[in-house]
């Protein structure tokens, strides 16, 4: 009897094993998904135009004498801050000291020399009005008064000159600024054709830059831009405040000008290079995408495209120009495809997703 059981107990035990790994038709196993934001690309932006070029003071000039001297003293040192009418620099003016000195001496002669033949003329003068001198001596009288004052007249204007002379030997500062160079010593022989020193305005900067007769037109006054400094990467406001309107001089190539709207806390040195861009009237066409839709994998660019079975898949892309926000997508990507720009977990190839 037992022998006959145990097959039966055997059976019953290996079907209900059987009957525990089993699943229903019904019962599917649950699928993973991601909630997403996703975005269609723009198909067109307005134009965005980059130069690269250079930082400048808004006003600078270079201090030189009006004529030949020697530097006697230079009172400031690159970097020194200077207000309008300090003196800057001391030429040698013995010379002309000298001259004046001579000038003075003479001028107190003829004035003393005046003062006795005034004396002399109204006395005459009197004497003509009782009779008791003649019209000739009068006259003779009258012409000496005359030309003693043409003298001191005379000496008068060239001492008048000599000053107007020995200003230009005390040089003083024609704005507020900053020392930004010193290209001369004491001793050294000043001339027109060579610099002393170098000063700007401080903290007023300017970016210069040129661009094409084609650009050219697409460019206004007032136009605001970004500039965007090469050492850091800083970005800055700036204003078109100048364009030039020949190119004659300049190889073909117009030159312009952008008012840099800094604050005083930021740090700019002249020369500096950097890159402006200015976003025009015009539209470009082509595949943009938002910026945050890119991964960056080994150096290669990519992005989630949804599939139509809401499947994210991985898409590897040649980028072109950045516009802000923006970057044109050269190929890779059609304008009827919609991609990922944000997710709340990691994507991978083929998760589905949610939007």
């Amino acid at each position: 009897m037992k022998n006959k059981l145990l097959p039966i107990f055997f059976s019953v035990f290996l079907l209900s094993i059987l009957s525990c790994g089993e699943k229903t038709e019904d019962e599917k196993p649950e699928q993973i998904s991601v909630d997403v934001k996703i975005e269609y690309p723009t198909t067109s932006l307005p134009q965005l135009l980059s130069y690269k070029g250079k930082i400048q003071s808004s006003k600078s000039i270079d201090i030189q004498s009006r004529g030949s001297s020697y530097v006697d003293k230079i009172l400031v040192d690159v970097g020194d801050a200077v207000h309008e009418n300090q003196l800057l620099v001391k030429l040698n003016s013995d010379d002309l000291m000298s001259k004046q000195n001579q000038l003075t001496a003479k001028l107190d002669e003829v004035s003393a020399t005046l003062e006795n033949t005034e004396k002399d003329y109204k006395r005459y003068k009197s004497l003509r009005e009782k009779n008791s001198v003649s019209e000739k001596e009068l006259e003779s009288i009258s012409l000496k008064y005359n030309s003693v004052k043409s003298q001191k007249a005379g000496v008068e204007s060239q001492l008048k000159e000599i000053q107007s002379e020995l200003k230009y030997f005390n040089i003083k500062a024609p704005f507020e600024g900053v020392i930004t160079s010193k290209m001369a010593q004491e001793g050294d022989l000043a001339n027109p054709r060579f610099s002393i020193l170098q000063m700007e305005v401080e903290n007023a900067f300017e970016f210069h830059f040129s661009v094409s007769e084609r650009a050219i037109s697409s460019l206004r006054k007032g136009q605001l831009a970004t500039v965007v400094v090469s050492t850091d990467g800083q970005k800055i406001d700036a204003q078109i405040s100048e364009l030039s309107l020949s190119s004659s001089e300049t190889g073909g190539q117009y030159v312009v000008k952008a008012k840099l709207l800094t604050e005083n806390d930021v740090q700019l040195f002249s020369g500096q290079q950097g890159e402006i861009q200015l976003i025009t009237d015009s539209l470009d066409q082509g595949i943009f995408v938002p910026k945050s839709a890119l991964i960056d994998r080994g150096g290669l660019q990519g992005l989630y495209v949804v599939s139509p079975e809401n499947k994210a898949m991985l898409r590897w892309v040649e980028t072109g120009v950045n516009y802000d926000e923006y970057i044109e997508i050269l190929s890779g990507l059609s304008s009827d495809e919609s991609v990922v720009t944000s997710a709340d977990s990691k994507l991978y190839n083929g998760i589905t997703v949610k939007y």
